[in-house]
């Protein structure tokens, strides 16, 4: 099904307004977080009066036509404002909390930019981007404009009578916008003229085409960088071919995902895990790198900062759309990452309770102090539906314990214990530490009994096995003096 947009006249060119996402909302599924200093999300304010004007309206119309068709595929698409129009309306059925029943694509031509850049990264980071492909003409001035406040999003096929040229990374996009600006050669007839560009792409798609500028490169990838530098209709040796050539360079730098260099770093730490699982000290993993500063444990400390870097720069170009749409979607990612957050977040737990922690500075699991990249995993985690899946009871411990942030929990319930046994505490948080004492200990047990700890958790010597101990001491304590409170209802 196709629903196609006109062009609507516009007398001013409009302005920047804010647009409410999450929640309630129009957009109430894109990504609300925003980084340190970032704007907010922002719309031209003429499209966005348009939209409220017709989204209801264009919704119904794709109700009732697909009512009458077979087909579950609608293709939103638009000329000039007419697309900018189609734009907002596919985001704003592709955003909302429960997604259309249809697959969806919008498709716009010579449609000027959108919203800022913070709107266009909201859009990046909830993986819609590759829903949107814009048609621009090299020397259609609507779509690149001069508003550096403008920001663009999705697939660009940048079109000349040559080719096209699609470019994905909204950063090249603006670098080639500002590299055709500075051609001065903008025609406002261009803008009328996308029927030609369909018709005469369509037409290449079917031919071969040869290269002009002489002996092709060997190399597959100087040879693809030239012939898309051509199918702009400019020549390599040109001022502006080279510098064509070298934005495309760095979109697909861009686009390159980044490769395990660190693969062996993960294969170090397990076998530093099973050395302390087997060790006669029976401390276990988290805590003998908790305790202890040996040889060996600061060559584990630089193995858990050099994947701590990775990881960190993965999810930044996440976040600024340097990476494919899809980069994780990939089966491959999404484990690896999950592998490594079981192997080294109680490293990370352990390390900031031996040298960060302070009673001001608060634990782990709260005041910011746990790592973005983690909360990241989770989401990656929880959006491929991982946490739902029924899982088989195990009939052997884990290899690695499976919240991995059960030994930050553990330091909460170590200082409520402490706390608990000092005789300054008054009656109303005694209450409390007692309450948070039993929702740790039920925690922990139900962990224990469905083997979704490793041994290293049950160890002698572990911090788990001697908080349990003091616990069981405390309540026998408090038995043996006659005291009989609430706190009488945890387990022993």
């Amino acid at each position: 099904m196709y629903v196609a947009l006109p062009k609507v006249e516009m007398n001013q060119p409009g302005n920047l307004v804010g647009v409410e996402v999450a929640g309630d909302g129009l957009f109430a599924a894109l990504p609300s977080s925003l980084h340190s200093g970032e704007p907010p999300f922002m719309v031209n304010d003429v499209i966005l009066e348009l939209f409220v004007s017709t989204g209801l309206l264009i919704q119904s119309q794709i109700t009732k036509g697909l009512e009458l068709e077979e087909t579950k595929q609608v293709v939103i698409t638009g000329h000039s404002t007419g697309g900018a129009l189609a734009a907002l309306t596919a985001l704003w059925l592709l955003s909302q909390p429960s997604p259309p029943p249809f697959r969806l694509l919008c498709i716009t031509f010579g449609s000027p930019l959108l919203g800022n850049q913070s709107f266009s990264f909201s859009v990046s980071r909830s993986r819609l981007a590759h829903k949107f492909c814009h048609v621009v003409s090299i020397h259609d001035l609507v779509p690149r404009g001069n508003d550096d406040r403008f920001w663009p999003f999705g697939t660009y096929l940048i079109c000349s009578d040559s080719g096209g040229l699609c470019l994905e990374n909204a950063d090249s996009v603006c670098g080639m916008f500002r590299i055709l600006n500075s051609t001065g050669t903008p025609n406002i007839e261009e803008h009328q003229g996308y029927g030609y560009y369909v018709s005469t792409l369509s037409h290449q798609f079917l031919i071969s085409r040869s290269f002009r500028g002489g002996r092709i490169s060997d190399n597959s990838y100087e040879a693809g960088a030239a012939l898309a530098v051509e199918s702009l209709g400019f020549s390599n040796d040109q001022e502006i071919g080279v510098l064509v050539k070298e934005c495309i360079e760095t979109a697909t730098k861009k686009n390159r995902a980044p490769i395990l260099r660190t693969s062996e770093l993960p294969k170090h730490i397990e076998w530093y895990k099973h050395k302390c699982d087997v060790s006669p000290k029976q401390f276990g993993y988290y805590d003998n790198f908790r305790q202890f500063s040996n040889t060996r444990e600061i060559r584990v400390n630089m193995s858990r900062a050099k994947l701590a870097k990775f990881w960190d720069g993965v999810f930044e170009m996440v976040e600024k759309n340097e990476l494919p749409f899809d980069f994780y979607l990939a089966k491959k990612w999404v484990y690896t990452s999950k592998f490594y957050q079981l192997l080294f977040e109680p490293l990370d737990i352990a390390y900031f309770y031996k040298y960060k922690y302070s009673r001001t500075s608060g634990h782990y699991m709260k005041s910011g102090n746990r790592p973005k990249r983690y909360e990241v995993i989770d989401k990656w985690w929880k959006e491929r539906g991982e946490p739902n899946k029924e899982k088989r009871a195990r009939t052997r411990y884990a290899s690695t314990t499976q919240d991995t942030c059960f030994w930050a929990k553990l330091e909460e319930a170590k200082e409520c214990l402490d706390d608990l046994t000092c005789e300054s505490s008054d009656a109303q948080k005694q209450t409390l530490l007692r309450k948070k004492i039993y929702e740790f200990e039920r925690y922990s047990d139900t962990l224990v009994t469905m083997k979704e700890v490793s041994k290293d958790v049950l160890a002698t010597n572990s911090s788990y096995t001697v908080w349990v101990g003091k616990l069981r001491e405390f309540n026998k304590l408090k038995m043996s003096n006659g005291i009989v409170d609430e706190s009488d209802a945890m387990e022993t």
